[in-house]
């Protein structure tokens, strides 16, 4: 049994070496096909992350209160009327000299240091509620709510990401139907190259199948110095997606030094590298398969 399986590695071996010139080319070709695929992989991550950033970001909303509504028992009814409105999880008010303190905690505080007066006004912090299937509201959704809440006499302004939200919801859904139809053109592309190199490897060791057939050998002996080869082509090439990957990523980072931090390196280089080896098997052992059913053209 350590005789036959010797046997095996040696043939995958020998196979990736019969044809140098075949093998350099498909695993470049590979390599070219698993950058593209980076390049796919972190748009995806990227829209994803600024995605989560701004939508589950998108609260809370700030309403802010008109001037003329500033007595408690107003700022109390105001308050029970948002709650009352069953679009909000919680409802925080914001007493104007707390507001004045993150203000000057957040911009610094010259522009208020000579104030006599506080010139911000009473506020509320409203978290709207998740969708039905518990997703953060999209970008219309929470403009509604606005334009509701603005008809309420003793708002004056509602502030929030409403300009971000509605452009990702404008170009969320091409951008990922893009994206996916790229990532499907990618996958094919990568399983012709594995079949076209390991149907070259068929006809050139033709004689040696045969005889192994004749003399009985099992599908499994015959697939498995093919699919040895197949899976190294898979690693070389997901191997150069990877590293390409990594140089995107290092120069994403002369522009924005943050964006290792919305980006996971590592699992998408897995994602890649582990995609391309899973491609790569699919299709040799289709195209295995194919040949010794006689229907491989």
């Amino acid at each position: 049994m350590r005789n036959q399986w010797k046997f095996l590695v040696r043939e995958g071996f020998r196979n990736l070496s019969a044809d140098r010139t075949l093998s350099v080319s498909s695993v470049v070709t590979l390599g070219i096909c698993g950058t593209v695929l980076s390049f796919v992989l972190l748009g995806l991550s990227l829209m994803q992350a600024v995605d989560t950033k701004y939508s589950r970001n998108a609260g809370p909303l700030r309403v802010f209160v008109s001037a003329d509504y500033e007595r408690p028992s107003e700022l109390r009814a105001l308050e029970t009327r948002l709650n009352g409105t069953g679009a909000f999880d919680s409802v925080v008010f914001v007493d104007k000299e707390v507001a004045l303190r993150e203000f000057r905690r957040d911009f610094g505080d010259e522009m208020t240091r000579y104030l006599e007066v506080n010139p911000l006004p009473h506020s509320f912090r409203a978290y709207p509620k998740t969708d039905a299937e518990g997703a953060p509201l999209a970008g219309a959704r929470l403009k509604q709510l606005r334009v509701q809440l603005l008809q309420m006499r003793e708002i004056e302004e509602v502030s929030g990401n409403f300009t971000q939200l509605e452009w990702l919801d404008r170009w969320r859904a091409p951008l990922q139907t893009g994206s996916v139809v790229l990532l499907g053109v990618l996958v094919a592309a990568l399983a012709l190259v594995v079949h076209n190199a390991i149907k070259l490897s068929l006809y050139a060791r033709r004689e040696l199948v045969e005889n192994m057939k004749y003399v009985g050998a099992s599908g499994f002996f015959i697939l498995a110095p093919f699919a040895l080869e197949a899976l190294l082509l898979g690693l070389l090439g997901g191997a150069l997606g990877a590293l390409a990957l990594i140089g995107q990523v290092e120069l994403g980072k002369l522009l924005i030094p943050t964006l290792s931090e919305w980006i996971p390196v590592a699992r998408l280089c897995l994602y890649l590298v582990g995609g391309t080896v899973l491609i790569a098997l699919l299709s040799s052992v289709s195209t295995v398969n194919a040949f010794l059913r006689g229907k491989l053209g």
